[in-house]
């Protein structure tokens, strides 16, 4: 019984390793625990529509995003993050001193609630020993640029109303991965809290916090695709619930990763329906 035992544990080891290798790629949310070898260059694109923020509701359209990542020191890694554009159009909503329910445009430099950050990962437990990967996070980080609307400011005649004006977002958590013999699973656990936002949390706060978590499963492989799917959860529990599931599939050719996916939200504020694509290298 020890003797299978351990080799188990050595097989489980073994596809970890595989993963951060390239041979089994991450899926387009949740992160493996396990900090690999390799340098990462992502560029994605996702879609997005039936949004609620502060002021505007009915949020439509697309944010493109980069992130870069680094290994160091065996267990470490850094990781920057910058949603770098986005466009989109939304509807004024009810209780607004003026343009109710009228189209307005939204874009700008950055993302929603997704901001430029970057991260500090630790890996504390590798699969070799102990059959799975847990490793910490922690981050920061600022909206990088404001997202100009068509909404006319009361405040300001002739001026128009940016949303995300301001904001910094602070954030920790964990990873874990193992590997099963359906294939990978991987859950992400953390809490964000953003400062000094303007219309961006649903009932109007500036600050507050908020849970991001994230679970995924990535199957075992269909030929050269490797068929994967998400839950994940941002939110309070009260008025900003963004629930969402993200069936995918994930494609690897030695550096190259491809990853398309739908996501769907089942019930909150966040995206109703969407795209997900990301390519991204691993060198």
């Amino acid at each position: 019984m020890q003797k299978k035992l351990g080799s188990g544990m050595a097989f489980a080891a073994l596809l970890a390793g595989q993963a951060m290798a390239g041979q089994v790629t991450e899926p387009l949310r949740t992160q493996y625990a396990d900090i690999g070898d390799q340098m990462e260059l992502k560029i994605g694109w996702q879609s997005f529509k039936g949004m609620e923020v502060d002021e505007v509701d009915d949020l439509e359209g697309w944010t493109a995003m980069a992130e870069f990542s680094i290994p160091f020191a065996d267990r470490f890694r850094l990781r920057l993050n910058y949603p770098f554009k986005t466009n989109a159009e939304a509807i004024v909503k009810d209780d607004q001193p003026m343009q109710q329910g009228e189209k307005v445009d939204v874009e700008g430099n950055g993302g929603v609630y997704d901001f430029l950050t970057l991260t500090f990962e630790h890996q504390l437990v590798f699969a070799e020993d102990a059959g799975y990967n847990l490793s910490y996070y922690v981050n920061g980080g600022r909206d990088p640029g404001r997202l100009e609307t068509t909404k006319r400011d009361l405040k300001i005649p002739g001026e128009f109303d940016p949303m995300n004006h301001t904001g910094m977002v602070f954030g920790g958590g964990v990873k874990f991965d193992r590997v099963h013999s359906f294939g990978q699973l991987l859950a992400n656990l953390g809490l964000r809290y953003y400062t000094d936002t303007d219309d961006l949390h649903p009932n109007g706060d500036d600050s507050f916090p908020a849970l991001d978590a994230r679970l995924a499963v990535v199957f075992s492989p269909w030929g050269a695709l490797h068929p994967a799917v998400e839950v994940t959860y941002l939110g309070d529990f009260s008025d900003l619930n963004q629930f969402s599931v993200v069936p995918q599939l994930l494609y690897t050719y030695k550096m190259l990763d491809l990853k398309a996916g739908a996501e769907i939200g089942v019930g909150g504020t966040g995206n109703e329906l969407g795209a997900v694509l990301q390519a991204g290298i691993h060198f």
